[in-house]
């Protein structure tokens, strides 16, 4: 054997290691993530003086409900100063993104909280070690705060930038939890507390039926005729206070409703909207308005969200499903106005309609700004504080900042950059890595198809707020409308893993797509594209992203067996055909597919490409045929470019060599494709 030969060996069996430490690591790391999730943090006599500084000493749990007293003091005066709870004690147990949140929290006796501190929490690798909430500033939020304000994200506690669901649930199971200590053990929180009174008054709201709501005007009914004969029925009752939408719809349904709207919208209080009918004529937000003062306020689409099947809370059974609208800021709530549904041809003309009059009851207008009730009802408390954001929209991206996840996305950009300016595989394989470990699973912020759904309603200013998301979305849609779909190269994590799959798996293994099925194949993942932004824009309330891309499962941990079936399925796929999942179902891929077609530099081709196979071979998504390249379907990995001898675009097989292997030969034009 040649010393040249004598050398690739070593320096193949050199890579072939490295790689399998690099998979090790990697594995390692997952495993990792797992156990610590299972596990979470252990409550702790140190824990415990973190959630309550002020204390000396703490019992064990017991009461109903649990709680731990917190004393302090000396023995011959020691006294009991508060008391600390665990949130998985007071039903019902928050979910997060894909499991239940824990949280010890600590109340002293006059109802303000100590502080808080998460035990388990599954959000990603860095949340599973209990201090990913804890990095954001996000707790801290919480102390001092008594339990009769306001808990509601977005206008009382600012949430976690990429973990909203999870932001809603904390603080949720902290609000529940918190009041339901105080009514059981502070002396304070007497029958005249602004919680108590608002519950008494939402307590004598809730033995009433649906049919008293209607008589008492709480809830108004619109009948809309069809011409065959049928008739729409729509119920309207307003929630601007979360006691009340709870009341109506449920817990869950209003706080899916209430969360969807506050994503979409700033300004503006709920009104559900229950749909009944005997008609098959669909339901048209659009034909809604409400009229005041001679002021016309259409009902657009971003101002009406999916509010659950109305199977829960007073509206459960007395209509087929909900729905609600955010009122426009310029509704003035203390005056009558008229709910419009048009019926004209002209979609939103309003020549014909019907209209039904609304009036907010005293009870539910006290209970949203405070105002004075009837005499029936006790005297409530608001529980609304206005969340006041000083500053510029870019200047509260960059005060609010998590810099050390900035830093981190600009090193693995730049990697990803280097490698791909210089194409050079070794810093790929370095940013691969990079990817797989952070923003998979540390990190959790790799893009989504999601992500274009969302801009697609909300526009771009949803990406404002999140300064590591607008950096990544950014750099993908800059990259891939240049050069084409770099992202899918090296900044997607499922991708990077299914790379690292195809390098472990032996080439025997791997199997040989027939052309006719892999050109038809490719497709699927348009087809799942058009699907999932369809159903997205239609029905903003239904959640299928998980179904279609698998990096959720395994990133965040899924609990659901669907789920993980499907992962496995995509697994089992990349074992044999590379890059399985981005060739036949990725829907971002699409998305950015499609975008890539626009790109000007794309990848040369050389007079040698009309018979050499070797970059065809090697690609992993199957997008060369010979001196073509579907370009849709190049994720830009740089095999075939790092073939060449540099940048010139010089390939480094011979051309002698490879005109010998076929008879005739005439060679291509050099140039893009």
């Amino acid at each position: 054997m040649s010393n040249v030969a004598s050398g690739y060996c070593k320096f193949s069996g050199f890579k072939q290691r490295f790689s399998f430490q690099i998979v090790a690591l990697i594995i390692l790391t997952a495993l990792s993530s797992i156990g610590r999730g299972q596990s979470g943090l252990q409550v702790t006599p140190e824990l415990m003086m973190g959630v309550f500084p002020q204390a000396t000493r703490f019992s064990d749990k017991s009461g109903s409900p649990p709680v731990i007293k917190a004393y302090a003091g000396s023995a011959d005066g020691e006294q009991v100063v508060g008391y600390l709870f665990e949130t998985k004690d007071y039903p019902p147990e928050e979910i997060g993104y894909s499991a239940p949140i824990q949280v010890i929290a600590g109340l002293d006796m006059t109802g303000t909280l100590t502080g808080i501190k998460v035990l388990f929490y599954r959000e990603s690798y860095k949340s599973i070690r209990g201090d990913f909430l804890a990095t954001e500033g996000f707790p801290n939020q919480f102390e001092g705060k008594n339990v009769v304000d306001g808990f509601r994200v977005g206008r009382d506690i600012d949430g976690v930038s990429r973990a909203t669901i999870t932001s809603w649930a904390v603080s949720r199971g902290l609000r529940n939890a918190s009041r339901e200590v105080a009514r059981a053990y502070l002396p304070s929180f007497s029958q005249g507390s602004a919680s108590n009174n608002e519950d008494y008054a939402l307590a004598q709201l809730g033995a009433k039926s649906w049919q008293d709501l209607k008589a008492e005007n709480f809830v108004t009914e619109l009948i809309v005729p069809q011409s065959d004969g049928s008739f729409l029925i729509l119920n309207f009752v307003f929630v601007g206070h979360d006691g009340l939408g709870e009341l109506i719809l449920g817990i869950a349904d209003y706080s899916g409703a209430d969360r969807e709207a506050s994503s979409r919208v700033s300004e503006g209080k709920l009104m559900v909207v229950g749909i009944d009918g005997n008609t098959q004529k669909p339901f048209r937000q659009e034909r809604l308005a409400i009229e005041q003062g001679g002021e016309r306020f259409r009902v657009s689409r971003n101002r009406f969200v999916y509010a659950g099947s109305a199977d829960d809370g007073l509206i459960a059974n007395q209509v087929r499903y909900a729905g609600a609208l955010v009122l426009a800021p310029e509704v003035d709530l203390n005056l009558p106005f008229k709910i419009l549904y048009d019926m004209s041809e002209e979609l939103g003309s309003f020549v014909s309609s019907v209209e039904a009059r609304y009036q907010i009851p005293p009870l539910a207008l006290a209970l949203t700004t405070g105002s004075s009730i009837p005499a029936e009802y006790q005297p409530v408390i608001n529980d609304v504080i206005e969340f006041d954001v000083e500053g510029g929209v870019f200047a509260n991206l960059i005060f609010n900042a998590p810099w050390l996840e900035v830093i981190a996305l600009l090193v693995l950009l730049v990697l990803v950059s280097t490698a791909f300016f210089l194409k050079q595989a070794t810093i790929r394989w370095i940013a691969l890595s990079f990817t797989l470990v952070y923003l998979g699973f540390m990190d959790g912020g790799f893009v989504s198809v999601s992500h274009i759904t969302n801009g697609l309603k909300l526009g771009p200013s949803m990406f404002l707020n999140d300064l590591p998301l607008l950096l990544i979305i950014s750099f993908t849609v800059i990259t891939t409308l240049f050069w084409g779909r770099v992202f899918c190269s090296s900044l997607c994590p499922f991708g990077a893993l299914q790379d690292f799959i195809t390098r472990l798996v032996p080439k025997k293994l791997q199997l040989k797509i027939p052309q006719a099925i892999h050109d038809l194949a490719i497709y699927i993942k348009y087809v799942f594209l058009v699907f999932l932004v369809v159903m997205s824009l239609t029905f903003s309330e239904l959640s299928l992203f998980q179904y279609f891309e698998p990096f959720g499962t395994v990133f965040y941990f899924s609990q659901s067996l669907a789920l993980w079936l499907i992962l496995l399925a995509f697994i089992v796929g990349a074992v044999f055909v590379p890059r399985f999942y981005c060739r036949y179902a990725c829907p971002l891929g699409a998305a950015l597919g499609v975008a890539s077609i626009l790109s000007p530099f794309k990848i040369k081709r050389v007079e040698q490409c009309q018979v050499c196979k070797v970059c065809e071979h090697s690609c992993p998504t199957g997008a060369i045929r010979g001196a073509d390249i579907d370009f849709k379907e190049c994720v830009r990995c740089d095999i075939c470019e790092i073939k060449l001898i540099d940048k010139g675009g010089v390939c480094k097989h011979d051309i002698g060599v490879v005109k010998s292997r076929v008879k005739e030969w005439q060679p291509i034009t050099v140039g893009a494709y």
